[in-house]
C-alpha cells in the first residue's frame, strides 16, 4: 500500500517514513491520500467510502487520522495500515491511552549491551505499538569522562552513542530516560581496585563519603549532557546490606532507613542541580518497614514517619513481575498511593531466566496486572526486560508481552485475538509462534499451568552429567522424547516468522541438545548402577560425541543471535559456559571409558545418591520442575 500524507510537519513525515518499511507501506506522491489533524486526546483513524452517482463505482475518498502526540500518530499509522489490509468498507477506530507514560526498560548491564541499530529497531517497534518512553538500564555501561575503569571492556555507550540514540528516539516520539544506579547494583564497577574506596559492602556504595557523591555527580552530568530527558531513574533498589560494611566501621551501627533517607536527600540535591525529576525503585521503603523485610507484605501499612521523609519530587517505581493474584496489586498500589509522590508501575517481560524466554507466564502476569493498573488510576507504566545472570535471552523474544501492555494501554483489549493481530502489524511476528519460543521450559511433567516462572531448560542444559544435581527434577523416560518432538514444531514456527528466523534457530538448537542432554545423567547412573556395560559404552562412544556436535550447533546459533542484537562484549561469558559444558561432557565420556577399560575401579560420582536440589521431602507432591537461575549453582557444588 502507498499513502500520500497531508497535514504533517516535515519531522512528523520523517517519523512516519522511518516506520513505513516495518508496516510494509510506502509513503510518497500518487498514493492513497490521508489527511492528518492534530487533536487533543488519543487517536482516531477513519475511512469513508462513497459511490459516485455517475457510474456507480465505489471509490474511497477519505482517510483521516486525528492524533494527540507522536506516539498516537505512529500507532494510528499502524492501525491505518492494518485495517486497510483487513477491512473492506468504512471503519472508525478511536483510542485513548489509559497511561500517560508507557515505556520499556532494556537491561544493558548484565553482559549484553545492545548495538545502536538494535536499539533503533526496538524504538521503531515500540513506536508503532504506541510506546512513548524507553529506559536503557546502564549500571556502568556508559562512558564517564575521567573514569577509565567505569564500564571498561563492558561495551559501554559513548557520549556520541547516547546522543545518536536520543535523537532517533525523539524523532519517533519516545523519551529516552536515563536509568542508572546511585547506591547498589554496582558490582561490575566495584570489581576494580580503583573503586575500592567507594565500597560499603557487596555491590553498595559507601553513603556519606564525599567521593561517592563526586562520582554520582559525574553520572548525572554525563546523562544530562547527552540525553534531553529531565527524568532519570536513580535506582536505589535491593540494598539490603546498606551500612553494614565500611560505613559500619566508620560510623557505627545506624538504622538503615536513616542511612537510606540521608543518602536519598543528597542524591536528590544533586538531581536538582541538573533539573532532574528522579525516579527510584520503592522496595527499600517497604522492606525496611516490614517486620519480615518483605516487599509484598500484605499486612503492611507504610508508617507515616517513612512517608513524610520521602522528597516529594521523587517518583516511586513499584515493581512486580511475579504475581497472578489481583489482590496483591490492589494492596500494593493502595500503599504506594499513600505516599505524597507520583507512582510508576514496572511490570516484567520475562527474558531473565536463561536462553529461553518465559513468555506464557509473562503474559499471565501482565493480564493480571493491567486491569488493576487501569482501575486504580495508575498513569505511568513501564515494562522491564532484565537480563539476570548473563543476559542470554534475546531482547526481541519479549515482543508478545510488550504488545500486551500496549493494548492494555490503548485498546483495553489484551486478548489473544487483539494482541496477535497487532503483533503481526507492529513486528511482523506471530503470537503463537513467539510464545512457542519458551517450549524448552515445558517438559511433560510440568504441572503448574503457567503459574510459576519455571526455567528448567537452563539447568537441564548446564548441569554436570556426572553429578546430576537436578536429576531428581526430571521425568525419566519422557523428557528426551519431549525435546526431540519440539524440534519440528520450532522448524514450522521459524517458517511462519521469517523476519525472526534466528530466534527460532537458537531455540531449535537448544531443544536438539536437550533431546540428548536432559536425561543423560539419569541414564549414566542407571547404567552404572545396573552394571550395564553395553549401555555405558553406547553413552560414551555414541551419545556424548553426538551431543558435542549438537552443542557446537547451539553455540554457533547463540553466537549469531548475540551478535545480531548486541555488542561483542559479554559473549566471552557464554563461550566460557559452553566451553565448560563441553569439557565436562568430554570428561564424562573419558571417565566411563576408563571404568570400562579397568583403569578406574569405580566411578564415585555415579555412586553418590541423587537428592532433590531444593531439599523437598521424598514424598512431596510439589511440581517436579523448579525455577533456578544462577549458572554457578547449576554446574557444581564446589568452590568456583
Amino acid at each position: 500500500m502507498k499513502y500520500t500524507l497531508s497535514g504533517l510537519s516535515m519531522e512528523e513525515q520523517r517519523a512516519v517514513a522511518e516506520v513505513a518499511p516495518l508496516l510494509r507501506i510506502e509513503i510518497g506522491s500518487g498514493g492513497t491520500p490521508v489527511t492528518f489533524i492534530q487533536g487533543s486526546d488519543g487517536l482516531t483513524v477513519t475511512r469513508r467510502d462513497v459511490t459516485r452517482p455517475s457510474d456507480g463505482r465505489a471509490t474511497v475518498i477519505s482517510r483521516t487520522v486525528v492524533y494527540s502526540s507522536r506516539a498516537a500518530l505512529l500507532r494510528a499509522v499502524s492501525l491505518l495500515a492494518e485495517n486497510d489490509r483487513l477491512t473492506r468498507g468504512d471503519y472508525e477506530i478511536s483510542e485513548t491511552p489509559a497511561f500517560h507514560t508507557l515505556g520499556a526498560m532494556l537491561d544493558n548491564s548484565r553482559n549484553a549491551v545492545m548495538t545502536n541499530d538494535s536499539v533503533k529497531k526496538m524504538c521503531r517497534i515500540l513506536a508503532v505499538m504506541g510506546y512513548n518512553t524507553l529506559m536503557l538500564y546502564t549500571e556502568d555501561t556508559y562512558e564517564i569522562e575521567g573514569e577509565p575503569y567505569f564500564g571498561y571492556l563492558r561495551g559501554r555507550y559513548t557520549a556520541a552513542d547516547l546522543k545518536e540514540l536520543d535523537d532517533y528516539a525523539a524523532l519517533l516520539g519516545i523519551e529516552l530516560v536515563p536509568c542508572i544506579q546511585t547506591l547498589a547494583h554496582l558490582q561490575a564497577m566495584l570489581r576494580w581496585p580503583a573503586y575500592d574506596v567507594l565500597r560499603d559492602c557487596n555491590d553498595i556504595l559507601t553513603v556519606g563519603d564525599e567521593r561517592t557523591y563526586a562520582l554520582i555527580d559525574k553520572m548525572l552530568s554525563t546523562m544530562s549532557q547527552n540525553l534531553r530527558s529531565r527524568r532519570i531513574n536513580i535506582g536505589m533498589d535491593e540494598a539490603g546490606m546498606l551500612g553494614r560494611g565500611q560505613y559500619l566501621l566508620k560510623n557505627g551501627y545506624r538504622d538503615r532507613k536513616e542511612i537510606m533517607l540521608e543518602h536519598l536527600s543528597r542524591v536528590v540535591e544533586l538531581c536538582r542541580r541538573y533539573g532532574y525529576q528522579p525516579i527510584m525503585w520503592s522496595d527499600l521503603f517497604f522492606s525496611m518497614s516490614s517486620p519480615t523485610e518483605a516487599y509484598y507484605d500484605m499486612e503492611l501499612e507504610i508508617p507515616e514517619s517513612v512517608i513524610e521523609k520521602v522528597p516529594p519530587e521523587i517518583t516511586l517505581a513499584y515493581w512486580d513481575y511475579y504475581h497472578i493474584d489481583r489482590k496483591i496489586y490492589d494492596h500494593m498500589i493502595d500503599q504506594h498511593h499513600r505516599f505524597h509522590n507520583p507512582v510508576l508501575f514496572a511490570g516484567g517481560a520475562w527474558r531473565w531466566g536463561g536462553l529461553t524466554p518465559i513468555g506464557r507466564f509473562g503474559q499471565r502476569v501482565a493480564r493480571t496486572a493491567i486491569p488493576a493498573l487501569r482501575e486504580k488510576g495508575m498513569d505511568q507504566v513501564i515494562v522491564t526486560a532484565w537480563g539476570d545472570n548473563g543476559s542470554e535471552c534475546s531482547f526481541f523474544s519479549i515482543l508478545p508481552t510488550l504488545q500486551t501492555y500496549a493494548e492494555g494501554c490503548w485498546s483495553g483489549d489484551t486478548g489473544d485475538g487483539q494482541v496477535s493481530r497487532r503483533l503481526r502489524t507492529c513486528a511482523d511476528a506471530d503470537l503463537a509462534g513467539f510464545l512457542d519460543l519458551d517450549l524448552a521450559n515445558y517438559p511433560p511433567d510440568r504441572s503448574d499451568v503457567d503459574s510459576e516462572s519455571i526455567n528448567c531448560s537452563r539447568y537441564l542444559l548446564y548441569q554436570d552429567p556426572l553429578l546430576g544435581l537436578f536429576d531428581r527434577h526430571i521425568g525419566e523416560g519422557i523428557t528426551d522424547q519431549c525435546y526431540a518432538g519440539y524440534v519440528p514444531v520450532l522448524e514450522q514456527r521459524e517458517k511462519e516468522n521469517p523476519a525472526w528466523a534466528y530466534l527460532f534457530e537458537t531455540q531449535k538448537a537448544l531443544c536438539h541438545v536437550l533431546a540428548l542432554k536432559s536425561e543423560l545423567g539419569i541414564r549414566l547412573k542407571k547404567a552404572y548402577d545396573t552394571k550395564d556395560r553395553a549401555a555405558l559404552a553406547a553413552l560414551a562412544e555414541k551419545d556424548i560425541p553426538e551431543l558435542l556436535v549438537r552443542l557446537d550447533a547451539l553455540t554457533e546459533a547463540q553466537r549469531r543471535q548475540w551478535l545480531t542484537e548486541n555488542r561483542p562484549f559479554g559473549l566471552d561469558v557464554q563461550d566460557l559456559r559452553y566451553g565448560g559444558l563441553r569439557a565436562r561432557l568430554q570428561q564424562a565420556a573419558r571417565r566411563v571409558r576408563e571404568y570400562l577399560e579397568g583403569t578406574a575401579e569405580r566411578l564415585e560420582e555415579l555412586e553418590a545418591d541423587r537428592l532433590y536440589f531444593d531439599g523437598r521431602a521424598e514424598d512431596s507432591d510439589w511440581p517436579t520442575v523448579i525455577q533456578r537461575n544462577v549458572w554457578s549453582d547449576m554446574v557444581t557444588v564446589n568452590t568456583l
